[in-house]
């Protein structure tokens, strides 16, 4: 694959989507490299390796439900995308909702799968008893 192209990183950030409101983990982890890296926040150590990926998000589908998300490509290039994010989602056990304003920057391998993922996020807790955001649609 070279270069990214829009369609590429477009399908990709549905799959991603799709595996998270799925609660599906095998599905996130088989978007990344074997050996890729998954910067959750800019000053943590990534995780390594696809099944670190998988052991993060079976945690995530044990924990929350009622996920959505919604995306807007940013750029496109070389082989990177940059993409803002936007999810919300349901804590299991507190039911307290919480919602995500996040900047991606994924940059891909030859053969098409991540192998670098970087995320900044912003987040915004809301009252179980308050139904809280849903990310809008572009």
């Amino acid at each position: 694959m070279n270069p990214l192209t829009v369609a590429h990183f477009e399908r990709w950030l549905e799959a991603y989507g799709r595996a998270s409101a799925q609660n599906d983990p095998a599905a996130s982890a088989a978007l990344f490299a074997e050996n890729a890296e998954y910067y959750e926040t800019p000053f943590a150590d990534p995780l390594v390796g696809r099944e670190a990926i998988y052991q993060y998000w079976r945690l995530g589908a044990l924990n929350l439900t009622e996920k959505e998300s919604a995306y807007e490509i940013l750029t496109v290039q070389a082989r990177r995308g940059l993409a803002r994010w936007r999810a919300a989602f349901t804590v299991v056990g507190t039911g307290q909702r919480i919602a995500l304003d996040c900047v991606f920057l994924v940059e891909f391998d030859e053969a098409g799968a991540c192998r670098v993922f970087r995320e900044w996020w912003h987040r915004r807790e809301f009252k179980a008893a308050q139904a809280g955001p849903r990310p809008a649609q572009e």
